[in-house]
């Protein structure tokens, strides 16, 4: 399925590519893009979507304490 969220506090393009990968490397996530500019992140994945909304908000938190996470 796919998740959207609105990502703010992200610094630069490459926090974003940093934080998509760090993302897609956990357990159960297909794939993450995060695009700077428009300040959205879309996650696909087959985890429940309270698991992913979660796991979202807790690897914002670890890459930036400035990132808010709110889902689209």
């Amino acid at each position: 399925m796919k998740f959207k969220f609105n990502v703010t506090g992200i610094d630069c393009p490459n926090c974003a590519g940093k934080l998509a990968r760090q993302i897609e490397a956990r357990e159960g996530i297909d794939s993450c893009t995060v695009n700077f500019i428009s300040e959205r992140m879309t996650v696909l994945s087959e985890l429940p979507a309270d698991a992913v909304t979660e796991l979202v908000r807790r690897e914002c938190r670890a890459f930036s304490r400035d990132i808010e996470v709110e889902e689209r």
